[in-house]
């Protein structure tokens, strides 16, 4: 079975099913197209029997650069609430899913590709890889991701990956926790590792297994992202955040924008 498309390229060869995000000109942006067809794919892949493994790659050297602030942002008006569902929905899914989701990590990975990251069972990442959770900077929260960040990162390196807004490379996210394996002899040595290790499990231990682990967290995922999205769309509903995305999209310095003139004392 193989679907070809603008955002989203599917195949399901030798019981994995290989996603790859492919709208390298946007950065691989998370636009409304993007998110439905990797919702479709992930979707199809599980609804597949004879789908074992779930891998989520990505073409150029942005594995994924977040929300497609253009489309969200300079039509002139806030994308509704169901952009932002569909994300979190997405999100969800991956997660949720009873097969293992393996990301392939390569190249740059910024604010809700993060998250995306984040939502997978197992991480790779190559040597190239950078990590920054930017919402920061263009004046919105990292609310839709952080239920799922929460999963692998201590609150303290959440809140220093979220406000320091700094790229953290794919050793030191491995040691934050959110990279499982640094993919330093090749990504394809080290999924194909991976995969074999993966088709010796049993595939209803192995969904049993993740179904128990989500029972094991003290608040609920749906929860949770009940209240990003509750959250997400409070902030984003006042004036000012809204014009400063804007001003931001439009490549102007947002009002908040300032370059630092003080010492700095050691």
């Amino acid at each position: 079975m193989e679907l070809t498309s603008k955002a989203v390229e599917y195949q399901l060869d030798s019981g994995v099913a290989w996603i790859k995000l492919a709208s390298p000109r946007s950065g691989n942006a998370l636009n409304a197209t993007l998110i439905s067809q990797l919702s479709r794919a992930i979707q199809d892949a599980i609804n597949d029997e004879s789908c074992r493994v779930i891998t989520i790659s990505a073409i150029g050297s942005d594995f994924c650069k977040g929300l497609d602030l253009e489309e969200a942002f300079v039509k002139g008006s806030l994308p509704d609430q169901e952009f932002f569902k569909m994300l979190v929905d997405c999100l969800r899914l991956i997660h949720s899913s009873s097969r293992p989701v393996i990301a392939c990590v390569e190249g740059n990975v910024t604010a809700g590709g993060v998250g995306l990251v984040a939502a997978c069972d197992i991480v790779l990442a190559s040597n190239n890889a950078v990590f920054m959770v930017s919402e920061v900077i263009v004046g919105m929260i990292p609310a839709m991701i952080a239920p799922f960040l929460l999963r692998r990162l201590t609150p303290a390196r959440l809140r220093y990956m979220a406000l320091s807004s700094r790229g953290i490379p794919a050793k030191e996210a491995q040691i934050f926790g959110l990279v499982d394996e640094v993919a330093t002899e090749g990504m394809l040595q080290t999924l194909n590792r991976q995969l074999q290790r993966l088709f010796c499990c049993s595939p209803h231990a192995i969904a049993q297994s993740k179904q128990y682990f989500e029972q094991l967290y003290s608040v609920d995922l749906h929860q949770q992202t009940e209240l990003a999205l509750n959250e997400q769309m409070s902030w984003l509903t006042q004036p000012e955040v809204s014009e400063g995305i804007r001003t931001f999209t439009e490549g102007l310095s947002p009002p908040w924008f300032q370059k630092y003139k003080g010492q700095i004392h050691v």
